[in-house]
């Protein structure tokens, strides 16, 4: 990894991309060597592709697709097999463009689900309204949001007048589906990127997690921690030396501060593409 923003937490975690994995991805295998940092961890190894690729978790126990949006990650997911669900606050959640689709019912798999909520907490300082709407077609409900879930092909999305009033997708929440997951993935979740590794990490629930926008106005609170703690840990305080998070490897810094055990790697797309996971075994 090059960049010239000093030094940063996150190099003490890098993993590389499995050599078997790699070239097919445009990747030469001497380059994802070459881009990891060794630290004597035990725990550095990702999931064989070929290992996972015809895996079948239980309904009751699938992915949770965090802010996922119109669920481009649950449809690769459902395409090889894995069951998902889609968990967003927006009216458009799960609502996939008609070429996927097709796709997914070509494949004959297993659609994936979505369940319109919150993920984790409600967020403050964001104008829900705006971001999320009241529904697709214009119309709104005047009771009070109790959350649904639905197949991908099932009926429409919760249709509500007040976004505040979505459930929230919790350890506690009725739905029980935080509680029995497998793991939680999220691709540029954008406000909710701090929750989610913040629930995962609390829980202790496997997760990958790649963060894209950092809104510092946002989360004014978020401060970068400090690099070289012997415990490899960092920190979050009120030190003097410690600054706001600004920057996207700022904002990946403070995501990996959050447990010794998270780890970072380098995915084959364009853009934000740092990774950032943990296994917790």
């Amino acid at each position: 990894v090059q960049h010239n923003q000093g030094r940063h937490l996150f190099m003490e975690r890098w993993v590389p991309l499995p050599p078997s994995i790699a070239p097919r991805h445009g990747q030469s295998s001497a380059t994802a060597r070459s881009s990891t940092v060794d630290i004597n961890s035990k725990s550095t190894q990702i999931p064989n592709e070929k290992s996972q690729q015809n895996h079948h978790y239980p309904i009751s126990g699938g992915i949770i697709d965090a802010a996922g949006g119109a669920g481009h990650v649950s449809l690769a997911l459902a395409l090889r097999g894995v069951h998902s669900t889609v968990v967003d606050p927006r009216s458009t959640v799960g609502k996939l463009p008609g070429r996927d689709r097709k796709a997914m019912k070509k494949s004959k798999q297993k659609p994936f689900s979505t369940y319109r909520a919150w993920f984790g907490s409600r967020p403050e300082g964001v104008d829900v309204f705006f971001r999320e709407g009241s529904g697709s077609d214009g119309n709104v409900s005047n009771s009070v949001a109790t959350g649904t879930f639905s197949a991908m092909d099932g009926a429409n999305p919760l249709v509500v007048d007040d976004p505040t009033t979505l459930p929230i997708c919790s350890m506690c929440s009725e739905d029980n589906l935080l509680a029995n997951c497998n793991a939680i993935v999220a691709l540029h979740p954008d406000e909710a990127t701090g929750s989610i590794v913040e629930t995962a990490v609390a829980n202790e629930i496997p997760f990958l997690a790649v963060p894209c926008c950092v809104f510092s106005r946002l989360f004014p609170e978020r401060t970068k921690p400090i690099v070289g703690r012997e415990d490899g840990s960092g920190s979050e305080g009120g030190e003097s030396n410690s600054t706001t998070v600004s920057t996207y490897y700022d904002l990946v810094d403070w995501l990996v501060a959050k447990h010794p055990d998270i780890k970072v790697t380098r995915l084959p797309f364009d853009g934000a593409n740092i990774a950032v996971w943990a296994t917790f075994k």
